[in-house]
């Protein structure tokens, strides 16, 4: 299979428009269509539904799964080859959530670029089923999450754990008794509610607090609070100087995992193909720089 071809097929799968796919292959829409007919030549298959919209046909679905696996590979290969000649290169491609690339990753991030400079990232940003599948795939190299995998597909290992903190804007003062006594509460959903009251006695402290739920999202509630307009119980690393620590819940932690393929950790163990080297760099960065704090 040509996989130029293979990557036209991609780029209008990506797009959803045989011009704006052209476009990004830097070819003419009649080249694209050639080629897609090419492919389909080639497989012996239709991929696309012929009409006003692009549609995928289910044997166009499935080679869009194989080639985005495909084309990760041969980026890997390419990667790899690479450092040999001088040099750790690559594209480490983690899956993540959103909360620790915002909070816990920046001054390691910064820290490995200053001793690998020629390593780039392609950060997938998914909720935790997400993640699993993403490195179920391949799609992503590994994954870190806040819980074990759901399946034995994959292994964990344990990076960290943070407690959680009631944490109100630094430049508001005051007691918490005071500060409850007049700001809501921000909680991230009714499972933080939960955890709250099986792992602490703060609730039952302030039966009146006037609780809201805005957003299961870190990053809001914290400039929610930044900003003045309530509390929130969210995990230490989010903690920064426009915020001030009211409590801390040292029973209420917030662990964080890094997952892999259990074949791709055998892989490793054998001396075959492991991950890119870089993402294998990578994965030994952070562990170190996490047992640091």
């Amino acid at each position: 299979m040509d996989t130029r071809l293979l990557r036209s097929f991609l780029a209008v799968t990506r797009t959803g428009n045989f011009s704006r796919a052209a476009a990004e292959v830097c070819v003419s829409q009649p080249a694209l269509s050639q080629a897609i007919q090419s492919l389909e030549k080639d497989l012996g298959c239709k991929l696309f539904v012929r009409g006003r919209k692009t549609v995928l046909t289910p044997a166009g679905e499935r080679l869009r799964e194989y080639g985005e696996r495909i084309c990760h590979l041969l980026e890997d290969a390419r990667d790899d080859l690479q450092r040999l000649a001088g040099g750790l290169t690559g594209t480490v491609r983690p899956a993540i959530l959103e909360s620790l690339l915002l909070f816990l990753l920046p001054d390691v991030l910064a820290e490995f670029a200053r001793e690998f400079p020629q390593v780039n990232f392609q950060f997938a940003l998914k909720e935790t089923i997400g993640i699993e599948q993403a490195v179920l795939t391949g799609d992503a190299h590994f994954g870190l999450v806040s819980r074990p995998p759901a399946t034995r597909q994959l292994v964990e290992e344990k990076l960290a754990e943070f407690p959680h903190i009631l944490v109100g804007s630094a430049d508001i003062p005051g007691s918490t008794r005071k500060l409850m006594g007049k700001l809501p509460l921000f909680l991230l959903g009714t499972w933080q509610r939960n955890v709250v009251e099986e792992k602490t006695s703060f609730l039952t402290q302030f039966p009146d607090a006037r609780i809201l739920n805005p957003i299961n999202h870190v990053a809001v509630i914290r400039q929610l609070v930044a900003r003045g307009l309530g509390l929130a119980i969210l995990p230490a690393f989010a903690m920064g100087p426009d915020l001030r620590v009211l409590e801390t819940f040292a029973d209420m932690k917030m662990q964080v995992f890094l997952i892999r393929r259990r074949e791709d950790m055998v892989k490793l163990s054998t001396r075959e193909v492991p991950l890119l080297p870089a993402a294998e760099h990578f994965i030994s960065f952070l562990t170190r720089a996490l047992a640091r704090n």
